[in-house]
């Protein structure tokens, strides 16, 4: 605390008053401008600090209201993510098919794209381009491993798989590679060969499914003769709409 005053005619013995250029000459009638320092008590300083805290019913509270808003946006964040990681699944499929084509195209040769159950995870499988035709994952290999948030499913375990070559317009009932233990083949020229033939021109659909979450629907990759892709999405009514 600081107490400020005047007194006239003479200068309070506990006062100093800084004068520049030498020492302080009091003078007669002069007046004298003091500034006296007193130290804060401490219950003072102690009512400061309870005043800039927080009460224990502050803190509950806002509390409380963090979990609510948790509570509320928390089902919304998981259907979004359980969504992107079935849509991210289809689109690391349709690279990898899209790779296998063009493998083909570079080596002027047959290759296959297979796809086999994980062998040290049945809820896992594994996609690659076999490039040089062994069977077998090797190194080089693109490969794509497929888990229980988004991963290949039989086109029976779909509810609205008869629905899609009609909204894709395909024209055709199109080939369902085995989601176990299957392959889809390309030529030299890219273009996609249909199963126990060696002449092109079949339309091959994978689909995909959320194995922890019914609520992102299904997605299917399209795969027509000529090597092209698209990629849709469907609800658990069968409502088939294209992503890309």
């Amino acid at each position: 605390m600081e107490t400020t005053g005047y007194v006239s005619d003479a200068k309070p013995d506990n006062v100093f008053i800084p004068v520049l250029g030498g020492a302080e000459r009091p003078r007669a009638g002069a007046v004298y401008g003091y500034s006296l320092r007193t130290k804060p008590s401490p219950n003072l300083r102690s009512v400061c600090k309870r005043e800039a805290a927080f009460s224990l019913t502050e803190l509950v509270v806002a509390l409380a209201i963090a979990l609510i808003l948790a509570g509320i946006g928390l089902p919304s964040f998981l259907r979004a993510y359980h969504t992107y990681q079935l849509t991210n699944a289809a689109q690391q499929v349709a690279d990898i098919l899209r790779l296998t084509r063009y493998e083909a195209i570079r080596l002027n040769t047959q290759v296959n794209c297979l796809i086999q159950t994980s062998t040290s995870d049945s809820t896992m499988t594994n996609v690659w381009a076999d490039s040089n035709k062994n069977n077998a994952i090797d190194p080089g290999e693109k490969t794509a491993l497929l888990q229980s948030s988004g991963n290949l499913v039989s086109a029976g375990a779909v509810p609205g798989a008869p629905a899609l070559p009609a909204a894709a317009n395909l024209g055709v009932t199109p080939v369902n590679p085995s989601s176990t233990n299957g392959q889809v083949q390309f030529d030299a020229r890219g273009a996609v060969i249909p199963p126990g033939t060696t002449s092109a021109g079949t339309i091959s659909v994978l689909y995909l499914a959320n194995m922890t979450s019914p609520d992102p629907g299904y997605r299917a990759v399209i795969l027509l003769p000529a090597g092209s892709i698209q990629i849709w999405t469907s609800d658990g009514s069968g409502n088939w709409q294209q992503l890309r």
